[in-house]
């Protein structure tokens, strides 16, 4: 006859396996979720400076105030449904109160207060300083402040942002991001496209991130070709390979590989 085994014993057996089958792929698969989840919440924020950023076309002789007032008209237009947001334009400066908008860029559930100052950059782009705090869109919680040099050539609109925020991501993850990137948007195809660095950190510990080609389109999953390489907090590197599907390829620098299902839906 098997002797019978305490709940506590049972209990800690199966917490015994459980570490032994799962402690391989974790940090790995934590890495890779990193990652992503990073650059879904620039992907967010980038989103945002876009939408707020698309005056480049104004002419040169466009004061501050004109882009600003014209920035403010446009937005409005852009924003959905009926109500969902107030905006107040002072000068150089727009501040638009946002309550669950939906707007171009892929962008629902837009809910917070966000305030962009601007300024006619020399080269004839625009200048323009985002912040907000507290702003939740597509399932991410961001604290911004960002700036961002803009620019368009043959409809497509390209942007070099600046960006330091804080918030929480759609997997739940907290994190203060730091860094550059650029990025274009193509308003005939609804998709925007990244390429760029940043840093992490998550408590005490930081990690980096590279983007190469990261591109999505309004309600679809990262496209195919593009890719990220995360440097985790531990200091191994992990490198995502999307297909266009609902999942992505991970392979570690130890050698490890597997799958990460993605905050998306196709």
């Amino acid at each position: 006859m098997i002797p019978s085994l305490s709940f506590r014993r049972v209990a800690f057996l199966a917490a015994g396996l459980a570490a032994l089958f799962s402690c391989g792929p974790t940090q790995e698969v934590t890495g890779a979720e990193d990652g992503d989840e990073a650059a879904s919440v620039t992907s967010n924020e980038s989103a945002l400076t876009s939408e707020l950023s698309d005056e480049a076309t104004q002419p040169m002789s466009a004061s501050a105030a004109d882009l600003a007032a014209s920035a403010g008209d446009r937005v409005a237009t852009h924003l959905a449904p009926a109500g969902c947001f107030t905006k107040t334009v002072s000068g150089a400066t727009v501040t638009f109160v946002l309550t669950d908008c939906t707007g171009p860029y892929g962008l629902v559930h837009l809910t917070g207060t966000l305030t962009a100052v601007y300024a006619r950059d020399p080269a004839g782009g625009v200048d323009v300083t985002i912040t907000g705090s507290g702003v939740k869109a597509n399932g991410a919680v961001l604290d911004l402040n960002a700036t961002v040099v803009a620019t368009q050539t043959n409809g497509v609109r390209n942007a070099t942002v600046t960006t330091h925020a804080t918030g929480t991501g759609a997997r739940g993850f907290a994190l203060t991001r730091e860094g550059t990137y650029d990025l274009s948007y193509d308003p005939t195809a609804e998709c925007l496209t990244l390429d760029g660095s940043w840093t992490t950190t998550v408590g005490l510990k930081t990690a980096s991130t590279t983007i190469a080609n990261y591109t999505r389109c309004k309600g679809t999953c990262p496209a195919a070709g593009g890719s990220l390489v995360h440097t985790t907090r531990a200091g191994a590197a992990v490198t995502v390979t999307y297909d266009g599907s609902a999942n992505a390829a991970w392979a570690s620098s130890n050698g490890k590989s597997g799958t990460l299902a993605l905050t998306c839906s196709k």
